[in-house]
């Protein structure tokens, strides 16, 4: 960006009523959320909670990974998003992302942390949307 394009832009009137700055906030709440959130996820979450979750083992282990890899996101994002900070959620997401079961115990773990992320997500509401 040029700086007359710059002075430009900064010498422009700006708004700061209430009505602006409520969709300021969401849309820069939403940028935030999508960080977080994206198309593998839902997949994931519908594959694991879906109507017929058959799963393969390497489908369990690449979708456990993109969980845990939301995680952490949601580690850094919800503390934006959500008032008051969801702490017993959180923590469970935490504790089930941490875990990495043995192969007969994966798909029932997967489903619980599907459960914990879901959790989450109706936390954020429309913001996760």
């Amino acid at each position: 960006m040029t700086a007359d394009v710059a002075t430009q832009l900064l010498s422009r009137r700006t708004s700061d009523d209430h009505e602006t700055l409520g969709t300021l906030l969401y849309s820069l709440r939403r940028s935030l959320a999508s960080e977080a959130i994206d198309e593998q996820l839902y997949d994931g979450l519908e594959a694991v909670l879906g109507e017929y979750p058959h799963l393969a083992p390497h489908e369990v282990t690449t979708i456990a990974e993109r969980f845990r890899k939301a995680t952490t996101k949601f580690v850094e994002v919800v503390p934006y998003l959500v008032r008051p900070y969801p702490i017993d959620e959180m923590r469970r997401l935490i504790y089930l992302s941490a875990e990495h079961p043995h192969s007969d115990n994966a798909p029932g773990h997967l489903r619980r942390l599907a459960l914990a992320i879901l959790a989450i997500l109706d936390l954020m509401g429309d913001t996760a949307s």
